[in-house]
């Protein structure tokens, strides 16, 4: 009897800890040809809409902190430097950062998105904010670098 109860328990902790400690990884996309490495630290580029999120890792669903999450978009003329930035998670790895609504350039309106953090895969993927809204949510996933 002792041993039925033993096992039982140890079978619901596992499966418990497993279902409840994986998060599906974000999906990556290829590299946008906007993109140039190194964009300075600041959290606004304009105004009009805001970003928040949070990185976690797939492994366990936790947080990622100094994550770096580089961010560009186009502006009416086309891509420029004014309009991309580097933040950095913090210790319960959440984002925020400003910038004006995106435009149009034939694609819908969107940020693009490079996201990387120690010991990691980094990834690049973009945010589409819904018309007309001034803020946005983006939760991102990374998998482990090994």
């Amino acid at each position: 009897m002792r041993r039925t109860v033993v096992l039982a328990g140890v079978l619901v902790l596992l499966a418990g800890g497993l279902a409840a400690a994986q998060c599906k990884a974000t999906s990556g996309s290829v590299l946008d040809d906007g993109y140039t490495p190194s964009a300075p630290r600041r959290a606004s580029v304009g105004a009009g809409f805001v970003l928040t999120g949070t990185v976690r890792g797939s492994y366990d669903c936790g947080p990622i902190s100094g994550a770096t999450i580089e961010y560009w978009m186009a502006g009416p003329n086309g891509y420029s430097d004014k309009l991309r930035g580097t933040v950095v998670t913090d210790k319960n790895g959440r984002f925020r950062f400003q910038c004006p609504f995106p435009v149009s350039h034939g694609f819908s309106p969107h940020i693009h998105l490079n996201v990387a953090g120690d010991a990691f895969l980094p990834i690049q993927t973009e945010f589409f904010p819904a018309a007309g809204s001034a803020t946005g949510t983006f939760d991102v996933v990374l998998d482990p670098a090994d």
